[in-house]
């Protein structure tokens, strides 16, 4: 029976989530799906994006799911416990940055040791044109409400007209910011892990 309401739940999950594909897995019995209720349903996601910012991969671990499933399709009405891992890589990285700070050209991107390095060159024209050739170095710190964004720890700047703080709070809101409280599951970031190219991160609800 789980194979006839998984193309159901596929529409569900489509409606709300931009993201080239997505697979739900639900675990649980014919009894239990008669009674709308799913002890975990586990959600694939790739290529994903949200609030702007993409993901390569997500999966979604939702627990205690009740739904009910109308003539039209199926809605979730409330969930347990639920945690989200996924992970982003050196390209798609990139292209969020690009995507968030069009006037940074990005010619040298680090990510390894749990450390993210962006070296490039601001350049924009204001009154008048304004570059700099500047380099950030940092890593994911993760705020009290379970967001997570880079903290730059070193910066250098070789145009001293140029806030290099206000440059580095504008690439470290458009790097690739973890924050997934208004997801499905609400879940808050645990932790995070820069290497090899890639970061990882996991994120869990409070309940």
């Amino acid at each position: 029976m789980a194979a006839q309401y998984e193309p159901l739940f596929v529409k569900y999950f489509s409606d709300k989530i931009l993201a080239k594909s997505v697979l739900p897995v639900i675990m649980a019995t014919d009894d239990e799906l008669r009674r709308g209720k799913i002890p975990t349903l586990n959600l694939c996601l790739e290529d994903a994006e949200i609030e702007g910012v993409r993901f390569d991969r997500l999966l979604l671990v939702m627990r205690d799911v009740l739904f009910t499933a109308p003539a039209r399709g199926v809605v979730i009405h409330s969930h347990g416990e639920s945690s989200l891992s996924g992970g982003v890589s050196k390209e798609t990285f990139l292209a969020n940055l690009s995507a968030g700070m069009p006037h940074f050209a990005v010619s040298e991107l680090e990510l390894k040791d749990g450390r993210v390095m962006i070296k490039g060159v601001y350049d924009r024209r204001l009154t008048f044109r304004v570059r700099a050739l500047m380099r950030f170095t940092g890593a994911y710190v993760i705020d009290g409400e379970g967001a997570a964004k880079i903290k730059f720890v070193d910066a250098t700047n070789d145009n001293p007209a140029i806030s290099t703080l206000d440059v580095g709070r504008a690439i470290s809101a458009a790097a690739t910011p973890l924050s997934f409280v208004n997801f499905f599951g609400a879940t808050r970031v645990k932790e995070v892990l820069v290497d090899h190219d890639m970061v990882w991160f996991s994120a869990e609800s409070d309940r």
